[in-house]
């Protein structure tokens, strides 16, 4: 991985960095599955669903300013502080007496988890030249999808044969460790780049811009029909929000959002590649499951042991695509192939919903597994490179911020889309999913066919 490019301290800085994102990115998905357990406990069935979109809320937008504010004081003492809010959230998380202080806890503990999210990305960007981030960002893709996969299969373990509260406080050390190995070597800015002052305006508008619209998409089907005036109302305060940002960030030398990389081809083809990754992995993992289970009558345990092969196909295509890149720097012929697998797969599920068995579904997930595996590191090396290296990490930032978007929207669209898991339910939710294929095989052509450096 990209550790072999970097001295001693480097590797070790790299381990860090990989233990950090899996642990922010576990916690993301971990508690979905414990959640009934936690509610009962804490009496508070009334707002399941509180501590899950606190996190995913504040997550959301941390991970978009994380870019501005690593540019204004430096990507170590961002990355540090974001760290060591993460690990005292999640202890507090740990002595919640009430499913409100929960949700509160996890607010805190989602800007934490978004500032190490994109952090560990922004690192590739100070750290490593461009093809030698393939590597690098392959495995720290890797890191995101197995927790993705492998956090609802965990939490549910840990509520049912041990403490609620073991999800939280196992983030502690981990964060410790993450810290000695990570916190010292951190760059802080990119060569070149001059500290700047933070922008208070844009980041504010940005977050209100997020907020409006995450919201929107991850409580409907939940809170409210998405044909609804509620829904409406999200959407037009998102459009309202997001013709202000373009007005405030207008001429500024440090913008939170640059909007000029909007105009740049290659960086929102970037954009669009993450959110139809996403898109893809998050139907397999929102409802696959419930395929097995629901569907198939599987076991929860061993529904989530059905779903080890996309796991180990998700991480052998994210180190492989990384590594060609590094080898061949052809990052469209990359982004094509993951279209292409993700599209064969998803229109597999589709034509097959009506006979489908346990064996069928897991080699076909698999074959989903193996096409986001492949597909994950495309977005931000597209954005990385696509920008100026002093927006790198911004362009970083919204980067991750769309692609973690389309998650949502993907986990939404699949409530709405499959209520049950049915044959329809399933033909429904891949015929999404090779939308999103379609979708990112179309942006793939403003990729550039090579990155010479």
């Amino acid at each position: 991985m990209a550790a072999s490019v970097l001295g001693a301290a480097g590797k070790s800085t790299v381990v860090g960095l990989m233990l950090a994102l899996f642990v922010a990115a576990l916690d993301s998905t971990v508690v979905a599955t414990a959640m009934p357990t936690v509610a009962a406990a804490l009496g508070g069935e009334a707002h399941y669903a509180w501590p899950m979109t606190a996190y995913l809320v504040a997550s959301t937008v941390s991970t978009l300013l994380c870019g501005g504010l690593a540019f204004s004081f430096g990507l170590r003492r961002v990355y540090v502080a974001g760290l060591a809010l993460f690990a005292a959230s999640s202890v507090l998380c740990a002595l919640a007496p009430t499913i409100e202080a929960l949700a509160a806890f996890r607010l805190l503990q989602g800007i934490g988890g978004g500032v190490l999210e994109a952090g560990v990305f922004i690192a590739a960007a100070m750290m490593l030249e461009p093809r030698d981030r393939g590597p690098y960002l392959g495995a720290a893709s890797a890191m995101y999808g197995i927790a993705s996969v492998v956090g609802p299969v965990i939490g549910g373990a840990v509520a049912q044969g041990l403490s609620w509260h073991v999800i939280f406080v196992v983030n502690l050390p981990i964060s410790i460790v993450s810290l000695f190995l990570s916190g010292r070597c951190l760059p802080d800015r990119a060569p070149g780049a001059p500290a700047t002052g933070f922008d208070i305006s844009g980041s504010v508008v940005a977050s209100l811009c997020v907020l409006s619209v995450v919201l929107a998409f991850s409580l409907a089907g939940s809170v409210f029909p998405m044909v609804s005036p509620q829904f409406a109302a999200l959407v037009v305060l998102f459009l309202v929000f997001a013709v202000a940002l373009a007005r405030v960030e207008r001429g500024k030398a440090a913008p939170t959002v640059p909007t000029g990389l909007f105009r740049r081809g290659q960086v929102v083809a970037g954009f669009a590649s993450g959110f139809c990754v996403q898109f893809a992995l998050m139907a397999g993992v929102s409802y696959l499951p419930r395929l097995l289970q629901e569907g198939l009558g599987m076991a929860a345990a061993s529904s989530g042991a059905a779903l080890i092969p996309m796991t180990l196909a998700l991480m052998a295509g994210s180190n492989a695509s990384g590594a060609a890149f590094r080898a061949t720097g052809r990052l469209r012929a990359i982004a094509t192939a993951s279209s292409v697998v993700v599209l064969a797969a998803s229109a597999a599920f589709s034509a097959m919903s009506p006979m489908l068995a346990v064996a069928s579904s897991t080699v076909v997930a698999a074959a989903l597994g193996l096409g986001v595996g492949i597909g994950m590191p495309v977005s931000n090396l597209a954005a990385q490179t696509g920008a100026d290296p002093a927006d790198a990490g911004r362009a970083t930032s919204m980067a991750m911020f769309f692609r973690g978007f389309g998650g949502t929207v993907s986990v939404a669209a699949c409530g709405i889309l499959a209520p049950a898991a049915t044959a329809a339910g399933t033909a429904a939710v891949f015929g999404a999913v090779c939308v999103a294929a379609v979708a990112g095989l179309a942006v793939s052509r403003f990729i550039p066919r090579e990155i010479a450096s």
